[in-house]
């Protein structure tokens, strides 16, 4: 299994953020919010844990969305042990 850690920058907006936890990793609202000010606060997140194609094919979505908004938002996917 795989995580996908969102990382936080200044100039990704909290509302794409919100948008992307809830649109690619399913979150509630209130869960998506919850977690976009726990990124901004400590630096970064985790949005979910997935086999390692899926947490691939989230971070790359996810990504590809924010690239074409022109945002700097970056993810990483790690192993969990």
């Amino acid at each position: 299994m795989s995580q996908v850690i969102m990382l936080n920058d200044s100039i990704t907006t909290a509302e794409f953020m919100v948008s992307a936890l809830r649109d690619f990793f399913d979150k509630p609202l209130e869960e998506a919010q919850k977690l976009m000010l726990s990124i901004h606060r400590d630096g970064d997140g985790v949005c979910g844990v997935y086999p390692y194609e899926i947490a691939i094919y989230k971070a790359v979505c996810v990504r590809d969305k924010a690239r074409a908004l022109r945002f700097p938002l970056r993810l990483m996917v790690q192993e969990v042990k």
